[in-house]
């Protein structure tokens, strides 16, 4: 459902993915945060983008010698893939939600853990990583940090919180849009930005919490990651796995459907991903479903379709819900949220935004992480159901609910912004995003739009990089 991390969805696409540079709320790092990226092949701009860009992971890594590290593979089709024959097209998901969601995880799974999601690997299928996150991914599997659980948030016996880490991975078809952004790495086009039908990805979540305090999780899959403070590894275990699609036979609702799964020691099955048990699938985010609604008329969600089994064993917990009055999120996401929602507020301001910022601040109010669940406006502004093409903010370009997509951009923005301030106008194509707080002085003109309608070649210069999700 994740650099930035994944805000609501701190499992999904982690936390901006973790990863959300699409509120603002990535932090200006300095320079040396990246200093473990390959230098430049030349000076200037454009070198130094490049640089960043192919960068798997500028984080350190300490006592993990010997150990395979995480390859980032962003070689992106140029042809788009065929979307003939995707399993879940012929299962209508409205009427057989589970054998739709099931459809979606075998998909993902089937030629990735063979290679142990080691998809430069993978010669049966091609898989791909979401660009700019380097700055947040540790150095073994390229997972980004997650939304934290607290105490008892997963088992009734938690009593330690735990951290959580994910990694994600798009199909063929997402690997094509997401190179049409990035063609050229020192100017990413998100101008109309769309995924064609059969775009997918999946989401792996690790988690540090141990056995003894979540019992289900004893014979989960386990990696080890470097995501201490010192950079040495710890042991986590698979919790969470997430699924998107694309699918044109939702468009009547928002286009996208999004689920959820979650590891249970209990559950039938040999392996650990036959023991992966359905959370739930959506559709839409039943924007009617306020408070008043579900507290006093009993109202439920109508277009999701919730797992009995699993949500009767989160009820009792202190968080109650998986998703905010039943609906649809991970066992790790924020309560006060749902999977779709928090993916529709992806979107490009246009422009960097900076933490510390007035900008920061304001974006921060237009593009919360999370609704307050006794605000019935509030609730019914955050669920409604967008399409595609129709941003959270107006006046901003969407990012076709992807997080990681708003994530890397984001990440690329205040990157240039902190870096090559004078390139910052000249890689952007659509118009950047005008905030209150900005006063009299507009922002600076879109001089990329402006020379690629006159044919001159842009300049060339550097870049880098900064973080994504919640």
């Amino acid at each position: 459902m994740t650099l930035i991390r994944d805000p609501c969805c701190p499992s999904k696409l982690s936390k901006l993915l973790s990863m959300i540079a699409v509120a603002g709320l990535l932090a200006s790092a300095p320079s040396s945060a990246w200093a473990k990226c390959a230098d430049p092949a030349g000076p200037g701009y454009a070198a130094a983008a490049q640089a960043q860009f192919s960068c798997s992971s500028a984080r350190d890594l300490s006592g993990s010698a010997g150990e395979r590290q995480f390859q980032v593979k962003l070689d992106f089709p140029s042809d788009p893939p065929s979307s003939t024959n995707l399993p879940w097209k012929s299962i209508n998901f409205e009427q057989q939600p589970e054998a739709y969601i099931r459809a979606l995880l075998a998909y993902g799974i089937k030629d990735n853990i063979g290679v142990d999601w080691r998809i430069e690997d993978n010669t049966v299928s091609r898989w791909c990583h979401a660009p700019w996150f380097h700055s947040q991914r540790e150095r073994l599997h390229g997972m980004t940090l997650e939304r934290g659980s607290r105490v008892k948030e997963l088992h009734e016996g938690q009593l330690a919180s735990a951290r959580n880490w994910a990694v994600g991975f798009y199909n063929d078809i997402g690997c094509f849009a997401l190179g049409k952004i990035w063609k050229d790495p020192t100017f990413p086009k998100t101008k109309d930005f769309a995924f064609p039908d059969g775009a997918y990805s999946i989401k792996l979540l690790f988690t540090t919490a141990s056995t003894r305090d979540v019992p289900y999780l004893t014979g989960s899959k386990e990696w080890s990651a470097a995501i201490n403070n010192d950079n040495t590894a710890a042991t986590m275990r698979l919790l969470q796995v997430d699924v998107a699609v694309r699918d044109t036979n939702a468009d009547s609702h928002s286009g996208w459907l999004f689920g959820t799964f979650i590891y249970d020691a209990y559950a039938p099955g040999l392996t650990v991903w036959e023991k992966l048990v359905p959370v739930g699938l959506m559709w839409g985010n039943d924007p009617t479903l306020t408070s008043t609604q579900y507290e006093e008329r009993g109202g439920v969600p109508k277009e999701a379709w919730i797992n009995p089994a699993v949500a009767q064993k989160f009820f009792a917990l202190p968080r109650h819900n998986l998703g905010l009055h039943g609906r649809v999120n991970g066992p790790v996401d924020n309560p006060k949220a749902a999977c779709l929602a928090c993916h529709g507020r992806a979107l490009d301001w246009g422009r960097a935004v900076l933490r510390g910022t007035p900008q920061n601040d304001e974006a921060n109010q237009l593009l919360p992480l999370v609704v307050m669940p006794y605000d019935d406006a509030a609730v019914g502004n955050y669920f409604r159901n967008l399409k595609p093409n129709t941003p959270f903010v107006a006046g901003t370009q969407p990012l076709d609910f992807s997080l990681q997509v708003a994530g890397g951009v984001a990440n690329f923005r205040a990157w240039v912004a902190m870096n090559f301030p004078d390139q910052a106008p000249n890689t952007t194509d659509v118009t950047p995003f005008r905030f209150n707080s900005d006063g009299p002085t507009p922002p600076a003109p879109n001089l990329a739009a402006q020379r690629a309608s006159e044919g001159t070649p842009r300049a060339g210069g550097n870049e880098q990089f900064i973080r994504g999700e919640e």
